[in-house]
């Protein structure tokens, strides 16, 4: 691939290849399980894949965007590897793509592999997921990936989540919407079939335990794993052994019918 080229007007551009997967993480542009699935994602879709992703570990950042200063890329163009190192959050990452360093749109957006899963609670908080929502938001199909702690080695997981992008690049019917893949820890050649499940509230149970330094007291956030009590949802089914496909959307809408009484206050 040659090198990174200024466009007309806006943003960079790859003058020989469209890239037609955008590949975004939350946990750095180093790091494994990100290196692992663009791989994957070259050799089993067969299309470039151009990786944009935050230029350290930003995990737990949730949809924040950065708005009290510009954003800078940084061009890592390596030996089969291109992309872009951002000094911001995971959702900046995935607008600036979108909106600067894309040439055209992508027919996927593809988010991870982050190092721990993301279902229930955790959704809330996580940079992946967050990164795949903001692409939704702007009309795109999106896949995230995440996998519980304990693996060793990626490659399994993110060939996986290769043959799903595949099969997911271009559907118009998943415009707007993100599937959340999540992954066991443990080898491919245990896992159990994989499955649909929809998204709980269960997850890590949290918590905060009192720290002293320096003679002042701080709180330090930690937490335990825990299966949602409904066998159904996607914490559960991971919890046992299945890879979870969930389907997720960028709606808060809820039943408005309850607010009525509120037009007489």
């Amino acid at each position: 691939m040659k090198p990174i080229a200024q466009g007309p007007g806006s943003g960079l551009r790859t003058p020989d290849q469209v890239p037609m997967i955008l590949l975004v993480n939350d946990d750095g542009i180093d790091a494994p399980g990100f290196r692992a699935l663009y791989r994957a994602l070259r050799a089993v879709t067969g299309e470039p894949v151009l990786a944009v992703a935050p230029a350290e570990e930003r995990s737990g950042q949730g949809h924040a965007i950065t708005l009290d200063r510009a954003l800078h890329a940084t061009l890592r163009h390596e030996p089969g590897f291109l992309g872009f190192a951002i000094d911001g959050t995971p959702a900046d990452c995935t607008k600036l793509a979108l909106d600067q360093l894309c040439p055209e749109p992508p027919r996927l957006v593809v988010s991870g592999i982050n190092r721990g899963p993301n279902v229930g609670r955790s959704l809330f908080y996580s940079g992946t997921v967050a990164a795949a929502l903001e692409a939704a938001i702007l009309g795109f199909p999106a896949l995230a990936v995440s996998r519980q702690l304990g693996h060793h080695g990626d490659e399994d997981g993110a060939h996986l989540a290769a043959r799903l992008a595949r099969d997911l690049r271009g559907r118009t019917d998943l415009a707007g919407m993100v599937v959340n893949l999540n992954l066991p820890a443990k080898a491919e050649s245990t896992w159990k079939p994989l499955v649909i499940a929809p998204h709980g509230l269960a997850g890590f149970q949290e918590g905060y335990r009192p720290v002293s330094a320096n003679g002042r007291t701080g709180w330090q956030l930690e937490g335990h794993w825990q299966p949602d009590a409904d066998p159904a949802t996607d914490a559960s089914r991971l919890t046992a052994g299945h890879p979870v496909l969930s389907l997720l959307r960028p709606d808060f809408n809820g039943d408005h019918a309850r607010l009525e009484s509120l037009l007489h206050v």
